[in-house]
C-alpha cells in the first residue's frame, strides 16, 4: 500500500509530462524530467532549489554559461534575475522566452564597507532621486528591453572632491559586461557614472569576479560595489547594503520550442 501511495503521489505531482511538453509556467519545471540551471553563488539559484525540489538542479559558475546551456538543451530552464533574462529574450527573441510568473522576490543593492555610513546615505539619496526623476525608467528601457543598447556619454566631474574605488563584474549582460570594443558597459556602469557625477567624485573602476565582490567590500578594499549584488544574510557585520535600486525578481527562461 505504501508503494502504491507513492506511485499515486508521483502521478498527481507530475502527471504524464515528458521532455517534449510545452513549458508555459514555472510550476511545470518542478519535475524530475527537467534540468534547471542557475548561477550557483546567487540567491536566484538558492530560490530555485527551494521551489524545484523534484527537478535536477544544474549549477553554473556564471550567468554567461546559462544561455549556451539552454540553447544546446543541456538544461530546460535558466533561472536568474528578470532584467538579465528579459534582455536575453529581447536579444534572442527567436530562441528564448521568459515565463510570466516570478519565481521569487529578488533584492539587489549597492554595497559599501560597514564604516562608510555617510557615503551610503548619499548613495541612497541618489537612488531615491534617480527613481523619482525618470532616470531609472529610461535606463531600464534602454538597457533591459532594447536588444543592442549603447552607453550614453556622461560627463565626468570637472573638479572632483574625492576618488572612489568602485567594483563591478563583467559577466551579466546587460547589467555589466564588455562590449565588442572591450569597454566595460551596462546598466550598472552607467549608474556608476551618474552616481559619480552626483557625488562629485572621480571613479577608479575595479573589475572582479562576482564571488569576490563581497569580500572586497567587507574588507574595505573598495568603497562601493555596483554589480546587481544580492542582499545576503550573514554580512551585516561587515557590509552596508543600499536601498534596492532596480526591480529584480527571480525569473525563468526556456527555449521557445519547449
Amino acid at each position: 500500500m505504501k508503494k502504491l501511495s507513492l506511485l499515486l503521489l508521483s502521478f498527481l505531482l507530475f502527471g504524464c509530462a515528458n521532455a517534449t511538453t510545452q513549458i508555459t509556467t514555472v510550476y511545470q519545471l518542478n519535475n524530475p524530467i527537467y534540468k534547471v540551471g542557475g548561477s550557483e553563488q546567487t540567491e536566484s539559484y538558492a530560490a530555485a532549489k527551494k521551489r524545484f525540489p523534484y527537478a535536477k538542479m544544474m549549477p553554473y559558475s556564471s550567468v554567461e554559461e546559462l544561455l549556451p546551456a539552454l540553447q544546446t538543451e543541456k538544461i530546460d530552464g535558466a533561472v536568474f534575475d528578470r532584467p538579465t533574462l528579459d534582455h536575453a529574450a529581447a536579444l534572442f527573441n527567436e530562441a528564448f522566452v521568459v515565463l510570466p510568473e516570478d519565481l521569487a522576490e529578488g533584492h539587489v543593492a549597492i554595497a559599501a564597507p560597514k564604516k562608510k555610513t555617510e557615503l551610503m546615505k548619499q548613495v541612497n539619496a541618489y537612488i531615491k532621486k534617480y527613481k523619482k526623476d525618470g532616470t531609472y525608467k529610461d535606463m531600464y528601457e534602454r538597457w533591459v528591453l532594447t536588444p543592442y543598447p549603447t552607453m550614453p556619454k556622461i560627463k565626468e566631474p570637472g573638479k572632483p572632491e574625492r576618488t572612489l574605488k568602485i567594483a563591478t563584474e563583467i559577466q551579466n549582460r546587460p547589467m555589466n559586461y564588455r562590449n565588442t570594443q572591450g569597454e566595460v558597459v551596462g546598466f550598472n556602469v552607467e549608474l556608476i557614472k551618474r552616481l559619480a557625477l552626483y557625488l562629485n567624485a572621480k571613479v577608479e573602476l575595479v573589475v572582479m569576479d562576482y564571488d569576490k565582490l563581497y569580500e572586497a567590500v567587507g574588507t574595505g578594499a573598495v568603497d562601493l560595489a555596483v554589480a546587481s549584488m544580492d542582499v545576503k544574510e550573514g554580512f551585516e557585520s561587515s557590509i552596508l547594503f543600499s536601498d534596492e535600486y532596480v526591480d529584480c525578481p527571480v525569473a525563468v527562461m526556456v527555449r521557445k520550442e519547449k
